[in-house]
């Protein structure tokens, strides 16, 4: 009778295993598809649904990855043959950083801080970092942004921290003139030693500049964009274009 017992228990154990272990197979399979529903959701207002598909996915990746809960990193992922995925995680963790962004609860910042540090991570070293850095210049420079400092960090990460004036006035340039100005740095001033001379003296004094630049009422930054940084930018394309 014991043994019979020990079968009938053994057989159901394995048998609730096979469940488990289809469950798990078909949450996978269907992981895309609750993300995707997510983003829907987000997209459409419903904000709410969508939080709650965005974290079923995150949880199912978690699980398949055995990263324990906040352990999910781009070291888990091929980052070529991944890529869909990683660009999905990182447009999560961007809705997740703008609605948390919103809360004023202590412990609700924490969560939106580490939502950003997810979104840097999933974002550096891809080959969509200079979208991750325009979808945080643009939210920097709407005015909803309610803490500026810490999405202002996470720009600085994915925006490189040696062009440090331009930075500094990051609400009042467009993406594409900060990067003619690290393009001309990077392909055309440091191929020459006078280039790299200036590079080198550029680093030692602009960071002096760049924070009581930031501190300035926006008005004369706006005016330091417009009388200085954008007519530079625009000669820095143009010799992109013909450095003749």
């Amino acid at each position: 009778m014991g043994s019979n017992r020990k079968i009938l228990r053994h057989r159901l154990e394995k048998q609730l295993a096979r469940q488990q272990e289809e469950k798990r197979k078909e949450l996978l399979r269907k992981r895309i598809e609750i993300a995707k529903e997510g983003v829907a959701l987000y997209k459409a207002g419903q904000v709410i649904g969508a939080m709650r598909r965005y974290s079923q996915y995150i949880l199912i990746l978690e699980m398949w990855k055995k990263c324990g809960k906040g352990g999910l990193g781009p070291e888990h992922f091929d980052n070529k043959k991944d890529l869909f995925e990683t660009v999905l995680i990182s447009g999560i963790f961007w809705d997740f950083a703008r609605l948390y962004d919103k809360s004023k609860r202590p412990e609700q910042r924490a969560d939106m801080r580490m939502y950003l540090q997810k979104y840097v991570a999933f974002s550096k070293g891809f080959p969509y970092q200079p979208l991750s850095k325009e979808a945080l210049r643009r939210f920097l420079n709407s005015g909803r942004c309610q803490h500026v400092d810490d999405f202002k960090w996470a720009y600085k990460q994915l925006g490189g921290e040696k062009c440090f004036i331009a930075h500094a006035l990051i609400y009042e340039l467009q993406w594409r003139e900060i990067q003619a100005l690290m393009d001309f740095r990077d392909q055309t001033l440091s191929k020459t030693r006078s280039g790299r001379a200036f590079i080198w003296t550029y680093y030692r004094i602009a960071p002096l500049l760049a924070k009581p630049i930031e501190k300035l009422p926006r008005i004369i930054r706006i005016g330091l964009a417009r009388a200085f940084i954008r007519p530079i930018s625009r000669l820095a394309a143009q010799y992109g274009k013909d450095p003749r």
